[in-house]
């Protein structure tokens, strides 16, 4: 499993190029009328965890290298799991703690950014193979209170 680093959110915002007016981290694409402008395939994605949501740039993305710059703007610390996983979205069974079994056989959690505190951000880059996958928070709770969200591996074009 990968891990990564966590650094501030404003560093984030610095090293992927995003300063002034071209990008707002915090709205992730969602413009001031509410409508949603999700780009749907990108191998660079942006995201957020917060109490109870996970909210990435992107729906899918092509085989092989993946980055996620996932900023907690919760009140709360977080996690970020990548698990490749046939299971739908919000239906992996827990556990009599309130969280799922990591190991399980039908679950590959590829990579993660570890649990880190609010206004932090961590940068997470993993070689991804094509398939479904859940992005998710695995803390006791999270995952049953609606953090995760559905993303998918496209295959390479030949």
């Amino acid at each position: 499993m990968k891990l990564t680093h966590v650094i501030g959110v404003s560093t984030l915002v610095m090293s992927i190029g995003l300063s002034g007016c071209a990008a707002d981290v915090t709205n992730l694409g969602v413009p001031n009328n509410g409508n949603s402008v999700e780009v749907q395939t990108s191998n660079k994605i942006l995201g957020s965890v917060q109490e109870w949501q996970v909210k990435v740039s992107a729906k899918s993305a092509n085989a092989g290298e993946v980055t996620f710059a996932i900023a907690n703007f919760g009140t709360m610390a977080h996690e970020f799991l990548v698990v490749k996983t046939d299971i739908p979205l919000g239906e992996i069974p827990l556990g009599s703690n309130n969280r799922f079994d990591e190991e399980a056989k039908s679950l590959n959690v590829v990579a993660e950014i570890s649990e880190w505190q609010p206004n932090a951000a961590g940068v997470l880059k993993v070689k991804l193979e094509p398939g479904n996958y859940q992005l998710l928070c695995n803390i006791a709770g999270h995952y049953k209170n609606g953090m995760h969200a559905a993303f998918e591996v496209l295959a390479a074009k030949k």
